[in-house]
C-alpha cells in the first residue's frame, strides 16, 4: 500500500519521506528507484529514505500516511519522535482493520488524526517492486473531528489529483466495516488452511464457511446501524471470484512466523459482537485458532534464527 501511494505522490510532484524497515528494499530504492507494476506501470526515484521512523527526527511533514500492519502501531508510535506526534501533521490510518485510527488518536489527538479504507492492492516482487493487483476506486478518508473535514477535503482532492482516486466522507466507519468483513471472510481461512482464494471458493466446504463468516458479520455491523444492502453477500462472492489465486497477507504472514492483524480483524468483530449480544461463535473460534497458529509460526521462527 505504502509503496503504491508513494509512487503516486511523487509522480504528481510532491515530496515523500519514506520509511521501510526492510533494509535491503530501501538500498535496491536507492539504487535503482522504485518500480510498479502490474495495473499501471510507474518508475520513480524517491530522494528521502529512512528505516525507521526514529531516523525522521523533527522533520517538518504535512502528512503522515501510517500504511504497517496494524500490530505494528504501538511499536511505530512508541519509536516516533514527540516532535513529530505534537507538531501540526495530520495522520492518516492507511490500514486493515477495525479501530486503527483509535490508537492513533490516542496520542496524536483525535482533530488530527484521518481514517483511510484503501481500495487497492500490490504484492512485493523483489526489493524496489510491487506489482498493483487492482484498484475499484474510490479510497475513502473519514475525519474523526468535525474540525478535520476541511483537512480530510483537501488531502481527498490531492491523492485524486494524484491518479488515486478518493472521496471524502463523514461515513468513514461503514467502509471501515465494509472493508474489515471482505478482508476476515478470507483472510481467516487463508490462514488456517493455506490455501489461496480460488482454492477456498472453489472448494465446497470452505466456499460454506466464507459465507457463514459474512452472515456473521453483516449481523455485527447492522447492530451497529451499518447496512450494506441486500446484495452485499452476492458482491462480495464476485469480488472474491475476482481475486483468483491471491494469496491473503494473513497467510503470509503465519507462512513467515510474523505478528498478524487478527487482533483488529477477526478479534475485533468477535468483541463488538459480544458487546451487542450478536452471536459470532465462529470469529472467535477461527480468531483463537489462529492465535495459536501465529505463536507457534513465531516460535518456529525464532527457533531458527537462534541455530544460524
Amino acid at each position: 500500500v505504502g509503496a503504491i501511494l508513494s509512487a503516486h505522490l511523487l509522480q504528481a510532484g510532491h515530496i515523500v519521506l519514506m520509511v521501510d524497515a526492510w533494509k535491503e528494499h530501501l538500498e535496491r530504492i536507492r539504487v535503482n528507484g522504485l518500480r510498479i507494476t502490474g495495473r499501471e506501470e510507474m518508475a520513480v526515484r524517491p530522494r528521502h529514505l529512512f528505516e525507521s521512523v526514529g531516523a525522521l527526527g523533527d522533520a517538518t511533514l504535512d502528512y503522515v500516511f501510517v500504511c504497517t500492519k496494524a500490530c505494528a502501531l504501538d511499536s511505530l508510535l512508541n519509536e516516533m519522535s514527540s516532535e513529530i506526534k505534537s507538531s501540526p501533521a495530520v495522520f492518516v490510518s492507511f490500514q486493515n482493520g477495525i479501530d486503527t485510527e483509535q490508537i492513533l488518536a490516542e496520542q496524536i489527538g483525535r482533530r488530527r488524526v484521518l481514517r483511510g479504507v484503501v481500495s487497492y492492492a500490490g504484492v512485493l516482487l523483489d526489493s524496489g517492486e510491487v506489482r498493483e493487483t487492482f484498484f475499484d476506486p474510490p479510497n475513502y478518508i473519514g475525519w474523526l473531528e468535525n474540525d478535520g473535514e476541511g483537512a480530510c477535503r483537501e488531502l481527498a482532492d490531492l491523492l485524486s489529483a494524484s491518479g488515486l482516486l478518493t472521496e471524502a466522507t463523514a461515513d468513514i466507519q461503514k467502509f471501515v466495516w465494509r472493508k474489515a468483513i471482505l478482508n476476515s471472510c478470507t483472510m481467516s481461512i487463508a490462514a488456517i488452511t493455506g490455501m489461496n482464494i480460488q482454492e477456498m471458493i472453489n472448494f465446497p466446504p470452505t466456499a460454506g464457511l466464507v459465507e457463514l463468516l459474512l452472515n456473521e458479520s453483516i449481523a455485527v455491523a447492522a447492530a451497529y446501524g451499518f447496512d450494506f444492502g441486500a446484495e452485499f453477500v452476492e458482491q462480495v462472492k464476485k469480488f472474491n471470484k475476482r481475486a483468483g489465486p491471491h494469496r491473503p497477507s494473513m497467510l503470509v504472514d503465519i507462512e513467515k512466523g510474523r505478528k498478524t492483524e487478527n487482533f483488529f480483524l477477526m478479534h475485533r468483530i468477535a468483541d463488538y459482537a459480544e458487546r451487542r449480544g450478536v452471536p459470532a461463535p465462529i470469529h472467535r473460534a477461527l480468531a483463537v485458532l489462529i492465535d495459536a497458529l501465529e505463536a507457534r509460526s513465531m516460535q518456529v521462527r525464532n527457533y531458527h534464527r537462534a541455530a544460524e
